[in-house]
């Protein structure tokens, strides 16, 4: 006997659909609203949840995120497809699409996205926003440079195992003061299953939040390596703002015992520096490019031109774009420029926690 496919969706069974739709919608704007809450959250809950999602992630070689985007993708044309087809009547497709769609957006914020609600650096870490001052960027801007000469070593051979052991034993001395938890699952860094796609992007990383995951493009360079990785591994402690990450990320490089990680930290944070440096100091921009060593002025060029080499304008244009909105539609206001804003932080890190800064030097302390 065949069924009906006029058989549509009790009214019923819609209106707790979207009872539970709207209720969900309640606590996430809640959550967005209250800084406090987010920051309970991500202290008390979100721990758990990294355990329990790496702990399946880790049973498994291969990228989950990488899979569960393709079966999204699946799903939906299969859905879209069957009511094109008129094998589903359009109340059951609109709550079928409702429902996935919820479905979706619960597992993104409650398995991590909140953390774009939490409290940010300053707040978190009781540390004090210092102003900008072109005497004291200046100085930043030559002791970083000098400390980026001194710790210049050639990464042609690395071994990203020994890498990883490394910068996770970094995490491991610096929790306490990022004020993250750990061990807060596990991290270990698994292959892009589209490596090519996103190397025409321009992505070097990426965490995928849905299985507590972390990503390194393989297409990378050796020296920036250590830099990636450790960045993807403060996403997956919590740590949502691109800018917040790449402090993370240098400050448990530039701490490391590891001569590549260490250069890592620097020449991956140089360009972000020099970027500053050309808008808030045009006069000295010149004099403090040419302060860098040639063999680092030359590992930023090679790296430059190996991204291009693979770069795609029009997919990179789309990612840019994508994800820009992304991370605004996320409370993150100035979208992809927040990788940048790492340098304010640098500067107000390095005067306020010295405790940490054992790497600083003496003068600017």
């Amino acid at each position: 006997m065949r069924l009906k496919r006029g058989i549509g969706i009790g009214k019923g069974r819609f209106i707790r659909l979207l009872i539970m739709v709207s209720g969900l919608s309640v606590m996430i704007f809640l959550f967005s609203l209250s800084p406090t809450i987010s920051e309970w959250y991500m202290r008390a809950v979100y721990p758990f949840v990294a355990v329990a999602l790496s702990f399946i992630s880790n049973l498994f070689p291969f990228s989950l995120y990488d899979i569960f985007l393709i079966v999204v993708v699946l799903l939906l044309i299969k859905l879209i497809v069957s009511v094109i087809m008129r094998r589903v009547t359009f109340s059951k497709f609109l709550f079928s699409l409702i429902r996935f769609i919820a479905v979706i957006v619960a597992w993104f914020y409650f398995s991590w996205g909140i953390a774009y609600f939490r409290e940010d650096f300053y707040d978190r870490s009781n540390v004090l926003e210092k102003k900008f001052d072109p005497e004291v960027f200046r100085d930043f801007a030559v002791w970083f440079i000098e400390n980026a000469n001194l710790y210049y070593v050639d990464c042609r051979d690395m071994d990203q195992d020994e890498v990883g052991r490394e910068i996770e034993l970094s995490y491991q001395t610096f929790y306490q003061q990022l004020k993250i938890s750990y061990p807060n699952g596990k991290r270990k860094p698994k292959a892009m299953m589209f490596e090519r796609i996103y190397s025409k992007m321009g992505v070097s990383g990426y965490f995928g939040p849905f299985f507590n995951e972390i990503h390194v493009n393989n297409y990378s360079l050796n020296f920036t390596y250590p830099f990636t990785l450790a960045h993807e591994m403060a996403h997956q402690f919590g740590v949502a703002a691109e800018s917040e990450a790449n402090l993370y990320a240098f400050v448990v490089c530039a701490g490391s015992n590891h001569e590549k990680i260490r250069y890592s930290a620097y020449v991956s944070t140089l360009g972000y520096l020099l970027n500053d440096a050309r808008r808030s100091l045009p006069d000295e921009y010149g004099s403090l490019v040419s302060m860098i060593r040639p063999e680092i002025i030359a590992d930023l060029q090679r790296n430059r031109e190996h991204w291009l080499a693979a770069r795609d304008d029009s997919l990179s244009d789309m990612q840019d774009k994508v994800y820009d909105a992304y991370l605004k539609t996320n409370k993150v206001s100035s979208g992809q420029a927040n990788y940048s804003e790492v340098v304010g932080l640098l500067v107000s890190f390095q005067a306020s926690l010295l405790q940490v800064s054992s790497y600083f030097p003496t003068e600017l302390q």
